[in-house]
């Protein structure tokens, strides 16, 4: 995903058709249904665009930045998710997750500190956004899973993204049969791995978890991201000061949860 040839746009259309491949086949198991258009189209079309954006702002700033870091910048989105939650949802927020939501920034500070001073390069403004536009796309979600059942929309939410940047870039429809020959193997593990995500983060709130909650626990991978980017990937470079702010921004989420 970090070649010079590898296109964000095309990257995001086939990971959101894999994403699809794997929800949908699942959702129809479990008793696929379909919305009620007419009620949901709104919330549907919103948390599509957000989704088809944020991913396109994810693939754009891999190639720019490490995936450690990406990892960690990306705690800001369990900040927004627990805003969100308390401003749409009334989900009630205590003393400790302001005491969180202050150590994930921290963490934030420290990863970008080079050589004595805070530079947000466009990697990681690019990161920023994307985790924003998804935690502004899960509140959506919420809205949609009161009324749908929750497996049946995973299946579509991870197909709709992709269908929309084909509409929005047609000419690189064109382009997609190449660049399936040629994909990248670890977008596809990427995406596989993904899915399963995605299936269980639904299903945990069509369980009743809070949103709040499922967010923060979703961002838990932070260190082990950050350990295998640095064994596999040799993503080692300011390792300690990554660990550091790895571990100071998984504290954060959690006391956010």
């Amino acid at each position: 995903m970090k070649k010079e040839e590898s296109d964000p746009v095309l990257s995001t259309i086939i990971f959101q058709f894999l994403l699809g491949c794997v929800t949908i086949p699942f959702a129809v198991t479990q008793g696929f249904s379909w919305p009620n258009w007419a009620e949901l189209w709104p919330y549907f079309l919103f948390s599509t665009t957000l989704y088809a954006l944020g991913s396109i702002m994810f693939f754009k700033s891999i190639k720019l930045i490490e995936a450690s870091e990406m990892t960690i910048l990306g705690g800001l989105g369990a900040i927004v998710a627990v805003l969100c939650a308390y401003i749409f949802l009334q989900e009630r927020l205590v003393i400790q997750q302001y005491f969180g939501a202050l150590l994930v920034i921290l963490s934030i500070m420290l990863v970008q500190y080079r050589k004595q001073k805070f530079v947000f390069s466009k990697g990681a403004i690019l990161a920023l956004i994307a985790t924003s536009l998804f935690a502004f796309g899960t509140i959506s979600d919420m809205l949609i899973i009161k009324t749908y059942d929750a497996v049946s929309y995973a299946g579509l939410m991870s197909l709709f993204p992709g269908l929309m940047l084909c509409l929005m870039y047609p000419k690189k429809v064109k382009e997609l049969p190449k660049a399936i020959k040629i994909i990248d193997r670890n977008l596809v593990i990427y995406g596989l791995i993904y899915s399963v995500g995605v299936i269980t983060f639904y299903m945990a709130l069509a369980k009743g978890a809070m949103l709040s909650q499922v967010s923060v626990i979703s961002k838990t991978n932070i260190i082990l991201t950050v350990i295998l980017a640095a064994i596999f990937i040799r993503e080692r470079d300011h390792l300690w000061r990554k660990v550091v702010a790895a571990l100071i921004c998984m504290v954060g989420v959690i006391l956010v949860a």
